[in-house]
């Protein structure tokens, strides 16, 4: 299986650890009506799977969210623009909302990292200083 009909349909790898990282995962999901796939690095086996066909071995995905689609894979900042893309592909293309979306705060108890104002600043200030793109 090639790796662009793998991810026809867009998927958003996130970090679910992380409070506002979920929430941005569910919210492109649900613009897109379910267009866009979720996974969470850490407790995602789809996330697993993507990132082992994906990324180089000696590569460590985890330290910003991914956008992978037929294209391309698309990291931090690099990403944002087709996340964007691919929530205007949705509100044409998808009729249902399939997605597996499930709130990270909700699975296994883990403990939320950047929960207050000035963590969610700072992740935003590395989402946009930082970005990679893997093409197919």
């Amino acid at each position: 299986m090639s790796l662009s009909s793998a991810f026809a349909r867009p998927l958003l790898i996130y970090d679910d650890k992380c409070y506002s990282c979920t929430k941005f995962a569910g919210v492109a999901s649900m613009l897109s009506r379910g267009w866009i796939r979720t996974a969470g690095h850490y407790y995602s086996d789809a996330a697993l799977k993507a990132k082992t066909m994906v990324f180089p071995k000696d590569y460590d995905p985890t330290n910003m969210f991914w956008l992978i689609n037929k294209n391309g894979a698309y990291g931090a900042r690099s990403g944002l623009l087709p996340v964007a893309k691919e929530i205007f592909i949705g509100w044409f293309r998808a009729s249902y909302n399939d997605d597996m979306y499930a709130a990270a705060c909700e699975y296994r108890g883990t403990e939320m990292s950047c929960y207050t104002p000035t963590n969610v600043l700072k992740r935003i200030a590395k989402l946009l200083s930082h970005g990679a793109v893997f093409r197919f």
